[in-house]
């Protein structure tokens, strides 16, 4: 099966960490490497990381000063040497043990230029689950590139990509503090297509302290910032009207949150 690295970025989240070790650790395809990041959380997240990394079943990264997800992700990232990454956020978990093993099917079936994704559960925090994301969201299949842009459906999360595919679309663009993930799929689903798992992979938390509980302007702002961004008309007539028509995807996307 395929060299996989998983990349998680920590910072303060302790409480959760061991689930969402373990959850990587139980995995039936076990991935080559788990790169930890620590951004020099001020809680109790050495404690819980340190003894995993002298036992030699992560590489722990530790930042000396706060870097942000973004930049710890990218070091990690390039530290890693396997062909294939994929993320996890350390307030989640993976929520099937078969969630690498199947991605790492369906992108070998798939062929190059492939990303396999699985669907995600929505959990609380206490990790209670809540709902499927697919249950509120059209999950779809194939080349994605209009429809992740326009925030259209289920965007795929956590998803297994290629070191190369990776590497090709920009990694992940140091300068955003929210919506880096959507940023680089926009750019990734440019050049590869999306192919579902099957299965159920990442339990999704909602964390009172993540990114995702600022304000509703800076997501508004740093989306609409993004889509210009990779707007691929030239002329300003049309990206007016590609500008329209994602303001009425976005409207109807934060509407309805489900991720």
């Amino acid at each position: 099966m395929i060299p996989i690295d998983v990349i998680i970025a920590n910072r303060n989240n302790a409480r959760f960490l061991s689930q969402c070790l373990e959850s990587v650790f139980r995995q039936t395809l076990p991935p080559k490497e788990i790169i930890v990041v620590d951004d020099a959380s001020t809680d109790d997240s050495k404690l819980v990381l340190e003894p995993h990394a002298h036992a030699g079943r992560i590489t722990l990264i530790q930042n000396e000063f706060t870097l942000g997800v973004t930049a710890s992700r990218n070091r990690a990232i390039a530290h890693g040497k396997s062909s294939f990454l994929t993320t996890l956020d350390a307030d989640d978990y993976y929520y099937d043990s078969g969630k690498l093993a199947a991605e790492a099917a369906a992108i070998t079936v798939a062929g190059e230029r492939s990303i396999a994704f699985s669907d995600v559960m929505r959990v609380g925090e206490g990790g209670e689950d809540m709902w499927l994301v697919s249950s509120k969201r059209r999950l779809r299949e194939g080349d994605l590139s209009f429809h992740i842009s326009h925030l259209n459906g289920f965007i795929p999360r956590d998803y297994l990509i290629s070191r190369a595919d990776y590497l090709a679309a920009g990694g992940y663009n140091p300068n955003l503090r929210i919506y880096e993930d959507w940023d680089l799929k926009i750019r990734i689903a440019k050049r590869c297509t999306w192919h579902f798992s099957g299965v159920t992979g990442t339990a999704y938390r909602d964390n009172p302290k993540g990114l995702s509980r600022s304000s509703r302007r800076e997501h508004i702002l740093t989306m609409r910032r993004i889509f210009l961004a990779n707007c691929s008309e030239k002329y300003s007539i049309l990206r007016a009207a590609a500008f329209t028509r994602f303001f009425f995807y976005h409207s109807l996307y934060m509407r309805r949150p489900a991720i």
